[in-house]
């Protein structure tokens, strides 16, 4: 069996789903992987990544958020940038006063960016799926990330593990951990370049780049579930595959 990979150097938000309880045993190590962005890998960090099952890095950023602070390139690794939330997140200083004038305070913000991938991103999400199985069928693993590697990571991965049919709570739980490994120096890290492009972040939403309350997730599996019966219905109803969600089932798990 493939090992479970547990740290990769300059990362905070790094770790292998492998070992999550299923219904019937449990998730395969070696082949779902989530993140942050990847620009804060040391050069030990890139060997370890390189020398790791991972051969597919899904980048979930948007396209300015991308450019700004570009992966590296990695030997034997393939990137497929799949652009999420373009224009539902505040570009600037203007548009992010602007939403805290209109009383929207972090959590608010956040809870309305994950009802917009729903309603926006179904097709998204259906690519990250299929990428995903592909890559699990050969036996190779995927890196799926965004910038903090917490809402549009947060939510894919919430997403497969369904289908592969995880635990809830587990699932739950390893969105949840995401606060407390980006909190702390990760974030600031982030708070000091964005006010090195020219742009301060107000107070009342620095909780936004590090906050996954476990309510949020749950109320978006729930969400999905009631609206269209299942994770899989909802994929499929905006052009998924069967066979797509098969194979993560069948792929993902070591029963």
């Amino acid at each position: 069996m493939v090992e479970k990979v547990t740290y990769i150097d300059g990362l905070y938000n790094f770790r292998d789903l492998g070992g999550m309880e299923t219904d019937s045993g449990h998730i395969a190590p070696g082949l779902l992987y989530r993140s942050e962005a990847l620009a804060g890998l040391s050069e030990r960090g890139r060997e370890e990544l390189e020398r790791s099952p991972v051969k597919l890095v899904l980048d979930l950023r948007a396209d300015q958020e991308a450019a700004m602070l570009p992966d590296p390139d990695l030997k034997g690794i393939e990137r497929v940038h799949i652009p999420m939330l373009d224009g539902a997140m505040p570009e600037d200083e203007g548009d992010i006063h602007s939403r805290v004038s209109q009383g929207k305070d972090a959590a608010t913000l956040l809870h309305q960016t994950y009802l917009s991938l729903i309603v926006n991103n179904g097709e998204d999400y259906v690519d990250i799926v299929h990428r995903t199985a592909q890559a699990a069928a050969a036996g190779k693993g995927t890196l799926i990330h965004c910038s903090a590697g917490k809402d549009r990571t947060g939510t894919s991965v919430a997403f497969i593990l369904t289908l592969a049919g995880a635990r809830r709570e587990q699932i739950v739980a390893d969105y949840a951990a995401s606060q407390a490994n980006l909190s702390g120096v990760w974030q600031q890290e982030m708070i000091d370049k964005i006010q090195q492009a020219g742009v301060e972040i107000p107070e009342s939403i620095k909780p936004m780049m590090v906050i996954t309350p476990p309510e949020l997730i749950e109320e978006i599996l729930d969400k999905v579930h009631d609206e269209y019966g299942s994770v899989g219905e909802y994929l499929l109803a905006h052009g998924g595959k069967q066979e797509d969600i098969d194979t993560i089932r069948q792929a993902l798990r070591a029963d």
